[in-house]
C-alpha cells in the first residue's frame, strides 16, 4: 500500500503560510506520525501475521485524514461544531482510492476503523476482526494523545499552544464533581459535561478505563502520563487520590491472563 507517500502529499495540500494555522496542521500531521508508531507496537505483539501488522500501522498513520478538511473549512477541532473527523476521513480515504488494489474485506477493515475511531462507543455491527483494529486504534491514539497534552501542550506557555487543541475551554482552578466521580468509578467522563480545562485532563485520565490491550497499558505506564497528567491539576487530596487508583487499575489490565478486554 503506497498509503505514506499518499498521506504526505494530502497533508501538504493543507499548509498554511500563517504560523497560527500552520502550527494546527503540523500538530495533526505529528500526532498521525505517533500513532503510526504506537499501532504498529501494539499490533506485534498481538497480530502473527505481516498483512496484520501493515494493515494497522497504516489504519494507524490515516486515523485522523479528516482532520485536515475539518480545520480548513472550520478551522477547529471541536466535532461538535463542525463535523464528525473520523467519517468525514473515512470519506476522504473512499473518494481517493488509495485502497484499491485491497481485498473488499480489507478495504472495510481500514475505512472502518478510521470511520469510528473516535466514537464514543463501540458499534455493534461490526466484524469481530474490525472490532479488533478499532480496538487497536482507539489505543494507539489515545496513547499520543497524552503524549501531546503532557509533553507539550500542558508545558506551554498558554499563548504559544496550538489555538485549535483545548477546544475554547476556559482556563480555572475549578474542577467538576461529576467529571470527579467518573474518574473514581472506573467510567469514561462525557464531553458534553466538560466546563473548564481541569475537566478536560480528568476526562482524559478516564480515557485510561477504555484502553483494551496489555501493551497499550504498559506503555502509558512506562510513559509515566498519569503522574504527568495528575501534576497539571490542583495539589488536592481528591485530585492526588487518583495517582493510586489508576496506577492499580493498570497493574490489574497488564497482569491479565489474554492480551485484549472482552
Amino acid at each position: 500500500m503506497q498509503y505514506k507517500t499518499w498521506f504526505s502529499s494530502y497533508v501538504r495540500s493543507f499548509y498554511y503560510t500563517n504560523e497560527k494555522d500552520q502550527k494546527n496542521i503540523e500538530l495533526k500531521e505529528i500526532h498521525s506520525g505517533n500513532v503510526y508508531k504506537n499501532m504498529t507496537d501494539i499490533a506485534q505483539g498481538f497480530f502473527s501475521s505481516e498483512d496484520e501488522v501493515n494493515t494497522a500501522s497504516a489504519v494507524g498513520l490515516l486515523h485522523d485524514v479528516g482532520r485536515f478538511p475539518q480545520y480548513a473549512k472550520y478551522k477547529t477541532f471541536k466535532d461538535a461544531v463542525s463535523v464528525n473527523h473520523g467519517a468525514l476521513g473515512a470519506e476522504v480515504l473512499a473518494q481517493e482510492g488509495i485502497f484499491k488494489e485491497l481485498s473488499p474485506a480489507l478495504k472495510d477493515i481500514i475505512l472502518n476503523a478510521v470511520k469510528y475511531h473516535n466514537a464514543y462507543k463501540l458499534p455493534s455491527v461490526l466484524t469481530p476482526k474490525t472490532l479488533v483494529y478499532l480496538k487497536m486504534i482507539r489505543d494507539a491514539d489515545k496513547l499520543d494523545i497524552w503524549r501531546v497534552f503532557t509533553e507539550e501542550i500542558f508545558m506551554q506557555n498558554k499563548t504559544e499552544r496550538p489555538s485549535a487543541v483545548m477546544l475554547g475551554f476556559p482556563v480555572t482552578d475549578d474542577y467538576s464533581e461529576k467529571i470527579l466521580k467518573a474518574v473514581y468509578s472506573k467510567q469514561l467522563a462525557k464531553l458534553a459535561d466538560v466546563k473548564c480545562e481541569n475537566d478536560f485532563k480528568l476526562l482524559q485520565l478516564t480515557w485510561i478505563f477504555d484502553l483494551n490491550f496489555k501493551r497499550s497499558f504498559s506503555l502509558l505506564v512506562e510513559r509515566n502520563y498519569i503522574d504527568k497528567m495528575v501534576d497539571t491539576l490542583p495539589d488536592t487530596l481528591e485530585i492526588n487520590g487518583l495517582r493510586q487508583v489508576l496506577k492499580d487499575y493498570c497493574s490489574l489490565q497488564i497482569n491479565r491472563d489474554s492480551g485484549i478486554s472482552e
